[in-house]
This record gives structure tokens, C-alpha cells and sequence, in this order.
């Protein structure tokens, strides 16, 4: 069963499955926590190619969680570990962003790849703290400070609001996207 792409979760699931083969063979998956046990549409591990690993992390236990680590300062053992990491929909929990980015840039092998979604536009819901929205640019900055290249970032589903901008008579309907989506890679080690 797939949610269809117009869902909040079936653009984001859908997202992930058009990248998925930029994961490789052994996947870290950044907040893999399920709150809803069962619920088949945040699942990811199927992603997984036949033969492959996938390890689940998250700051706290849980289903779906492999290991229980910090983001900020993941353990050394993982330094170029990981052929492809995911971060779906947990960026805007982290409290500092270029920090942690710089970490999964570490633990991803030389020229591995990342795959991100967060939001935009989206009520504040706290996991435990919800902390950040981020632009296209903004992303792209951050994973570029990192030490990504070829970053690719989208924007995906949309907020429909009505706004007065500036005092006029009218109000003027707007769209803020929702999402926003992005994979980079890290850039290949450099030779001595």
C-alpha cells in the first residue's frame, strides 16, 4: 500500500525512493524512530538493496531503533562507514544543524551520498523540540559548509494562505512550499 504522492508522507516517500540508489549498500538512517509502530509508510529499511545493511539511529530507544546516539557527535568507530545516509524529516529537530551535518559528512564513505527531507512550512511539532525551517538555499548552504558537493535541493507539496503584504486593500493568496528535499555528496577524499 503507498500513500499517494499529493500526502505528506507519500511526496516524501517518494522522494526517497527516486534517490534511493545513491544509498549504496550500507545505509544509516538518521532518525529511524518509529512513534507509530507499524506504520508502514515511515519505514525505510525495504530501501535496502538485497544483501545490504541498514542501521537505524535515533536519540532515543525505540522501535526501529538500531543504536542510540547523538547527531552531534556520532561515535568515531563510524568514520567513513556508510556508503549512503538518510535524514528524512529530522533536521528541523536538531538544535544545531552545522554541527551535525559536518558529522554524517564523516561518517559517509568518500564519495557517498546523502539524502535529506525537512520542512519549510509546517506547524511546530515537537520530537522532543522542533527547532528550524529551512529555504532551498539555506539547506544547500549548510550541506556545502559541510563538505558536500553536487547538492541538489527541491521544494515539494505547498501551504496555501491569504496575506496582506503590505497594508494594500487586497489580500493576496500565496503558496509556501511545504518540503524541502536535497542530496549531496561528499566530496572525494584529497590525495597527499
Amino acid at each position: 500500500m503507498n500513500m499517494p504522492e499529493t500526502s505528506v508522507r507519500g511526496r516524501i516517500r517518494a522522494y526517497i525512493e527516486r534517490h534511493a540508489d545513491k544509498l549504496g549498500d550500507h545505509v544509516l538512517e538518521v532518525g529511524s524512530r518509529m512513534t507509530n509502530p507499524g506504520a508502514w509508510w515511515i519505514v525505510n529499511r525495504d530501501l535496502a538493496p538485497p544483501g545490504g545493511q541498514w542501521l537505524g539511529m535515533d536519540m532515543q530507544k525505540g522501535d526501529g531503533v538500531d543504536v542510540v546516539a547523538d547527531l552531534h557527535k556520532l561515535p568515531r568507530s563510524w568514520e567513513g562507514r556508510f556508503s549512503g545516509v538518510l535524514c528524512s524529516e529530522v533536521l528541523e529537530h536538531v538544535a544545531r544543524p552545522w554541527i551535525a551535518l559536518p558529522q554524517l559528512r564523516r561518517v559517509v564513505r568518500n564519495e557517498g551520498w546523502v539524502i535529506v527531507t525537512t520542512l519549510f512550512a509546517f506547524p511546530e511539532h515537537g520530537f522532543p523540540d522542533d527547532y528550524y525551517r529551512y529555504s532551498r538555499s539555506g539547506l544547500a548552504l549548510l550541506l556545502k559548509d559541510a563538505g558536500f558537493i553536487n547538492i541538489e535541493t527541491e521544494y515539494a507539496g505547498g501551504v496555501e494562505l491569504q496575506l496582506n503584504d503590505h497594508g494594500e486593500d487586497a489580500v493576496h493568496e500565496r503558496t509556501l512550499p511545504m518540503h524541502v528535499f536535497a542530496v549531496a555528496q561528499r566530496a572525494p577524499a584529497r590525495r597527499r
